[in-house]
């Protein structure tokens, strides 16, 4: 028998299918994600209907080559929302996490964007892109697409579809991604929202467990979906407690957790199922400072040569390789991108000495800033009584490809630092997810322990 777990990304849909007896993956199916499409400057938008045709492309793909399918998890990028009609079908586009329009100037709060203005209103720190800051928006600018009756995030739309449900029902990973959510109480906060003159009739109903969402066609369980950043947890460490999961990708994330509510300020403390959580901090930037970088190494041998030099991190390797591990004394702050609560926020140089005006303390720099970044939401972590880290694990292709940056999050944290053999690591958390769900294993956790390491 398998599962499988399927990860609607913002640039890739990918599906794995994992054998149930051992944990192995079997198979892998990845598509590109050729659903955005243009709109006003400060939108992120892309086609539900594509996604969806890739989704089914994969599902299919799956089914036909190996019929005995047990069940179907489903994860993908958090915070983004499209609305849905009475039918269950999309009403809108997905508008996506990267969304700018909560970044825009609210009409008569003068220095103040939607995502402030909605922050004060109901208490809760809202940033642009949240599902509920994206609604906010089209609410005060007659944006609400005709027969909207709700939304939801892009995995459970894509459940709605394979199941045939007529209303999204969301688990706590992705209704709380929306904003607006009392992680204790494990609801949305339909006061705050009714302060900001949001009707909360809208709103999509959550479930606290891990629990099916129905049945295809075929009669494969569908559990409810995941969110991305919880799936990649479940899908790369054995033990929630006591874990520290790195994950560098374009953004990056330092995940722990834990099975209490806190109170977190600096990080951020993310729902997974009922008394089930994890903190997180998350950098924008992530291996988006390295690639940075390169670009930049890239464009300066084009203008001085006149020859596109093709990529350089090759080359980059080669110098670190040169250089060695030692540490550096120049301080690179990689947060180019800003960070959520101050997107105008940019990153900086310090201690810049003519010795250490070169390339090689540049490559190095860079990617210390960028450990240094999650280790320093570590450090808030530790504050709220998180479990003393036993384990290290590394997910994400911007750590995979990496021995230099793995090697600096080790010194780190005075780990070994353990990859998991498999790759896709959210759509394999789906997978266990859906496979806990369906009734396979009693816990997620022991579900986890198929898990196996480099």
């Amino acid at each position: 028998m398998y599962a499988v777990g399927i990860d609607i990304g913002t640039t890739t849909v990918c599906g794995v299918l994992l054998d149930v007896k051992n944990g192995r993956v079997e198979d892998v199916k990845t598509l590109d994600n050729d659903a955005a499409f243009r709109g006003q400057a400060y939108e992120r938008l892309q086609n539900p209907e594509r996604i969806w045709e890739l989704v089914e492309n994969i599902y299919k793909g799956f089914l036909l080559e190996h019929p005995q399918i047990a069940c179907i998890g489903l994860t993908g990028q958090m915070h983004g929302i499209l609305y849905t009609d009475r039918d269950g079908k999309a009403a809108s586009p997905l508008f996506s996490w990267q969304d700018e329009r909560g970044n825009e100037p609210y009409p008569g709060e003068e220095g103040k964007t939607y995502a402030q203005v909605l922050s004060e209103l109901t208490g809760y720190s809202m940033a642009t892109g949240f599902g509920l800051t994206t609604h906010f928006y089209n609410l005060k600018n007659n944006l609400i697409p005709e027969g909207a009756v709700s939304f939801c995030t892009i995995q459970d739309y894509m459940g709605m579809r394979l199941t045939g449900r007529k209303a999204p029902c969301l688990a706590v990973s992705d209704g709380a991604s929306l904003g607006c959510f009392d992680l204790e109480q494990m609801e949305f906060d339909r006061k705050a929202l009714e302060k900001a003159g949001i009707n909360p009739e809208i709103l999509p109903s959550c479930t606290a467990d891990c629990s099916l969402l129905g049945k295809t066609a075929e009669g494969i369980p569908v559990s409810t979906g995941i969110g991305d950043n919880q799936a990649s947890v479940i899908g790369s460490v054995r033990e929630l407690e006591g874990s520290v999961l790195v994950n560098v990708g374009t953004a990056s994330q330092i995940s722990t957790g834990l099975t209490k509510y806190v109170k977190a300020d600096k990080t951020e403390l993310r729902a997974i199922s009922r008394d089930q959580y994890i903190l997180v901090g998350a950098g924008l930037c992530g291996g988006r400072a390295y690639a940075a970088l390169e670009s930049f190494f890239r464009r300066t041998v084009e203008r001085m040569t006149g020859k596109d030099p093709g990529k350089l991190y090759g080359a980059m390797e080669k110098i670190l390789k040169e250089r060695g591990s030692q540490g550096t004394d120049l301080k690179v702050d990689t947060r180019f991108c800003g960070t959520r609560t101050e997107p105008g926020r940019r990153g900086g140089i310090e201690n810049l000495g003519l010795e250490n005006f070169t390339p090689e303390e540049f490559i190095l720099g860079v990617l210390d800033g960028m450990a240094e970044e999650l280790h320093t939401f570590y450090r808030e972590m530790e504050k709220l009584g998180v479990a003393r880290a036993k384990y290290l694990i590394g997910s994400g292709n911007g750590l995979r490809m990496n021995p230099w940056l793995q090697r600096i999050f080790e010194e780190r944290f005075g780990l070994p630092m353990q990859i998991p053999v498999h790759k896709e690591e959210a759509a394999y958390g789906a997978a266990l997810w859906a496979l806990t769900a369906a009734g396979a294993y009693p816990s997620i956790r022991e579900a986890q322990q198929m898990i196996a390491y480099e």
